[in-house]
């Protein structure tokens, strides 16, 4: 018989987001067991329920499992502050500190809640002056008062909007037999309101986008301004420009699908001609680069980030290789970002989905399941997968695109370097 218990509260949208269905799973599937005290439902769409529960568990490391998962549901265990430890030493936590999810979190202090800025997953939360924010552990440095333990610590899980969206009935799942059409055409509809309101949509590419052909589609969807943001790496700007440059991609000619003689040093060649000129802008400044993807986020006033990796050959000089520095641009770029495309990429993918908040809609595409998995399998729950081409989704999506009200693209004054 269980003999240790806890009460929690858990308030929201609990039953048309499945929300008490799955705590009451995690309670079961950790070995626990659950007592409703009371239950209060919404008497309509909009307004929330609330329950009370009282978990019950065989031992202390039992109830301590269950507790923790059930916070991912927005479970309140204890209505105390939250309590913070300071550091002693940079980049050193305190032993008991709480790692934050991708969910909208909130702390209890002198008896009120407040929320946390700049949420993001993976980080801690930091009280500072009034205000709770988060940073990950290379940001935190001696002083800094950091949340520990579960008191006082509140989370609010992603539900579904009082409206329907595609992202709220697809999210977390794997699409790689319904029709696709209809589907990158809801997207596409999401992705022209969210320009309509004035929000940002990123793009996170991979080199497969350039060897595949797809770029063509990709070419005319950031002509037409619907792409604010581009987050990728050393590779993707490296093939884009070689192709740009010699119409080959890693070698292999882009017009008969042939390997070319010595076609292996094409894209080193392709390095060596920008960082002759001083980088992409100034390439294109030039006239020695004049198409291509990066080409175009240049002219439309696109920003990107090339960050870089161990296996990069060059890089370019506009890669950033500080990997601490790289994801700090990455994270600034993602501040009013609302839709994020994951296109044929698995590590700038996952990376990307670490500093989301779990309310930017997420679609991943990718040949290979294992891509969409791994993205959700690392907390980035609100991601749609679409296994299938990326060629075939980004020619259904610059259709669809098209269809809707073409926003105003600022054109920059002047190339300059990207920020």
């Amino acid at each position: 018989m269980a003999n240790l218990q806890e009460p929690v509260e858990i308030e929201g949208h609990l039953i048309d987001s499945g929300i008490l269905k799955y705590a009451f799973d995690k309670i079961v599937e950790h070995g626990g067991q659950f007592e409703v005290l009371d239950f209060r439902i919404g008497r309509n769409n909009q307004e929330t329920s609330k329950v009370r529960l009282m978990v019950k568990a065989f031992d202390q490391d039992q109830l301590e499992r269950i507790l923790a998962a059930l916070e991912d549901f927005g479970a309140v265990v204890d209505w105390d502050d939250c309590q913070f430890v300071a550091v002693h030493q940079d980049r050193i936590l305190p032993d008991d500190f709480y790692s934050t999810t991708n969910f909208d979190t909130f702390v209890k202090v002198n008896g009120e809640w407040f929320p946390v800025t700049n949420q993001r997953m993976d980080s801690v939360i930091v009280w500072d002056d009034g205000c709770a924010s988060t940073k990950k552990i290379s940001e935190v440095r001696t002083g800094d008062r950091v949340a520990v333990g579960r008191t006082g610590i509140r989370v609010k899980p992603q539900e579904r909007s009082r409206e329907y969206s595609v992202f709220d009935f697809m999210s977390n799942d794997l699409t790689a037999e319904i029709n696709k059409g209809l589907l990158i055409a809801e997207i596409a509809k999401e992705i022209a309101h969210v320009k309509e309101t004035g929000r940002k949509v990123a793009l996170v590419p991979g080199p497969a986008l350039i060897h595949s052909g797809a770029d063509r589609y990709l070419r005319e969807i950031l002509q037409m301004g619907f792409i604010d943001i581009v987050l990728t790496g050393n590779a993707f700007a490296v093939h884009d420009i070689e192709k740009a440059l010699l119409n080959t991609s890693l070698g292999v000619n882009q017009s008969t699908g042939k390997p070319e003689e010595g076609g292996h040093r094409n894209h080193l060649w392709a390095i060596n001609e920008i960082n002759k000129a001083g980088g992409i802008p100034k390439a294109i400044q030039m006239g020695v680069l004049q198409s291509g993807l990066m080409y175009e986020c240049v002219r439309q006033g696109v920003h990107y980030v090339l960050a870089g990796s161990i296996r990069d050959d060059g890089p370019l000089v506009d890669v950033i290789t500080d990997c601490v520095q790289a994801q700090k641009k990455y994270m600034a770029a993602l501040e009013d970002v609302a839709v994020v495309l994951m296109l044929a990429s698995t590590l700038h993918s996952i990376a990307v989905g670490n500093l989301l908040k779990g309310s930017v809609k997420t679609v991943c595409v990718d040949i290979n399941e294992a891509t969409p998995m791994k993205l959700s399998n690392r907390g980035s729950k609100q991601a749609i997968g679409i296994v299938t081409d990326v060629s075939y989704f980004l020619s259904i999506l610059a259709a669809e695109l098209k269809r809707h009200r073409q926003p105003v693209v600022a054109q920059p004054a002047s190339v300059s370097e990207p920020s």
